[in-house]
């Protein structure tokens, strides 16, 4: 197994690292659609300009500050409903389950 560098360590795996720099684009790009200046958002949002400025360069931020900009660009309904098909999509068809099974020795 390959040694991860120092920035990856310290971030995540390469595949988080990934999807959050997608994500932080994909945010940046929807609030310049909206023609809204970070500070603005992150007023908006209750969140210092820092934090919003790592969450769009992909470098992360806590779960709250991520919810708080979803719902201030007004996309939350459609994270929801996103969220809810990828739920769908991995239920097996017995959907009364509601715990994962432990794992057995």
């Amino acid at each position: 197994m390959g040694k991860k560098n120092t920035d990856e360590a310290a971030e995540g795996s390469l595949e988080a690292v990934t999807l959050l720099r997608f994500l932080g684009d994909r945010l940046r790009r929807l609030r310049l659609a909206q023609n809204r200046s970070q500070e603005e958002l992150a007023a908006a949002s209750g969140i210092g300009m820092s934090t919003l400025k790592r969450l769009e360069r992909g470098q992360g931020c806590h779960l709250s500050a991520l919810a708080e900009v979803l719902v201030q660009l007004q996309v939350r309904d459609r994270c929801e409903e996103f969220l809810d098909e990828l739920v769908q999509d991995a239920r097996p068809e017995d959907t009364s389950r509601l715990r994962a099974s432990r794992s057995r020795k």
